[in-house]
């Protein structure tokens, strides 16, 4: 259930005349949970002692460091599997307990909780700017519990690094299928040496391996450094108390995280049951790996927020003491002041920008429509390009009002160029992983309104298209899992300083 829009805007005055001005999402009321249903529970265990997470003062002199998963030894390895079989073996109701553990990302990206301060709001940690520092946060319990489980303070979780093109297979560490780490619900076609594709190798899939890697090479240049130039497109956009779940996903987000979700498997193939699997666990750690790349990158506005509702918004986790801890954003910003930073490996996308080709797809060739539409077959949409007044705004491209069914995998790809020609540039992709039941009663289809944001500039550029003219959108969509309903509203270039 959702705040009447007509109504929202009073609440919003109210908080203005009392002079409460931040709304950063508060910590959600565990005692009210809704769960979906008596088989799949997600319910946190709850405590009447919360405590408040405390950073300490300085960085530790000796930094833990999480290591890339394809590099790690058969001592490592063992180490892990033995932390991870211990937290399997735990009593059900235990709060380390593996299923429990998953739990945790399940309640907060289901939508099964309310917002504290806006009780008939959902709470969902996906689509916006919480999404990197609330994994950030989870990873960072679990890893401390893992360590609590086998006596070790330093021990760190891997990073799958499917960024480069010696990562891009799942980890062996994860296809024994004695040990731990297993899950026989992952697509057995994609074990190794099968390679991810989500780059699609210029919007089609394909058979060459090499190519294949460089493709996703070129995905991870676009949503690292060309497609996210600014904060707001790389970490997502805001979501403060009150608002739905309509914000946008931030780049990596929406693209490489999505697509490894549902390219891994069944139980990672949705966000219920996804950390249900252990390579859940390093999927996140080369995400959360993502951001402090990202913040290093030359160009650009690569910094953090400073907004208060962001750095306050808080969440509640249980820790390897058996506390439940209240923890805030601000607490995250910073890997080196919770005590851990990443094992140096070869940024190979660096050095693989994106490239235009003519005629891709034949794009000119789908109907030309007026929005909203439902896309049910590509279609091409003219867009005015407007005049940047300085030479420091951002293009960013704005599909909004996106509309389906919660529980569908939805995927479609954006297209851009010129009205008037037939060269066209790949500029993003949006791709819901989805949820796999909902709320118990829930009957006919669970509708969300979603948003996709695309940087544009350097397609602007590298196509010439001329500003204050028009620009011609192809969406294209995709799906392997049956018939996808998805409605588009509105579509726009925006600039962005």
């Amino acid at each position: 259930m959702h705040i009447n829009p007509v109504i929202l805007p009073a609440l919003l005055w109210l908080y203005t005349i009392s002079g409460i001005t931040a709304m950063p999402i508060g910590t959600p009321d565990l005692s009210h949970c809704q769960p979906f249903s008596n088989e799949t529970n997600c319910c946190i265990i709850n405590s009447t002692n919360i405590v408040d997470f405390k950073l300490p003062d300085k960085p530790p002199e000796t930094l833990r460091v999480r290591p890339a998963a394809h590099l790690v030894d058969k001592e490592y390895i063992l180490k892990y599997a033995n932390a991870t079989k211990l937290m399997k073996s735990l009593p059900f109701n235990h709060p380390w307990n593996f299923i429990q553990q998953a739990n945790v990302h399940c309640a907060y990206c289901d939508g099964i909780y309310n917002q504290s301060n806006f009780p008939n709001m959902t709470l969902e940690v996906h689509g916006s700017w919480l999404f990197f520092p609330w994994h950030r946060m989870y990873l960072h319990f679990h890893e401390k519990i893992l360590g609590k489980l086998i006596g070790d303070e330093n021990f760190t979780l891997p990073f799958w690094n499917w960024d480069s093109a010696e990562g891009m297979e799942i980890p062996s560490m994860y296809t024994d299928a004695n040990s731990s780490l297993f899950d026989n619900t992952r697509w057995k076609n994609h074990k190794p040496p099968n390679i991810l594709n989500y780059g699609f190798l210029d919007g089609r899939s394909n058979n060459n391996m090499t190519r294949q890697i460089e493709a996703n090479l070129r995905v991870m240049y676009r949503i690292m450094v060309s497609g996210a130039k600014t904060t707001e497109l790389f970490l997502g956009g805001p979501y403060r108390a009150g608002d739905d779940e309509s914000s946008s996903a931030g780049s990596v987000e929406i693209e490489a995280h999505s697509y490894i979700h549902l390219w891994t498997g069944d139980d990672m193939s949705s966000f219920t049951t996804s950390a249900r699997d252990a390579i859940f666990y390093a999927h996140h750690s080369n995400i959360d790996r993502m951001w402090e790349l990202w913040k290093g990158l030359p160009g650009g506005k690569r910094s953090s927020y400073n907004d208060t509702d962001w750095l306050d918004s808080a969440f509640l986790f249980w820790d390897e003491n058996l506390q439940l801890v209240r923890i805030r954003v601000r607490d995250v910003v910073d890997t080196k002041m919770l005590g851990y930073v990443y094992q140096e490996v070869p940024i190979q996308w660096l050095s693989t920008p994106p490239k235009v080709r003519d005629g891709e797809e034949m794009s000119s060739a789908f109907s030309l429509v007026e929005l909203p539409v439902m896309l049910d077959s590509a279609v091409n949409i003219n867009v005015e390009l407007p005049e940047r007044k300085m030479e420091s705004m951002e293009e960013v491209l704005v599909v909004d009002g996106i509309e389906f069914d919660a529980r569908v995998h939805v995927v479609f790809d954006v297209y851009v160029g010129g009205s008037g020609t037939s060269r066209k540039a790949f500029a993003g992709r949006f791709d819901h992983v989805p949820v796999k039941k909902w709320k118990k009663g829930a009957i006919g289809t669970l509708l969300v309104r979603k948003r996709l944001v695309l940087g544009l500039t350097d397609l602007v550029e590298e196509l010439r298209l001329e500003r204050g003219g028009r620009a011609l959108v192809t969406l294209i969509p995709r799906s392997d899992r049956g018939v996808m309903k998805v409605k588009v509203g509105a579509i726009s270039v925006q600039l962005s300083t």
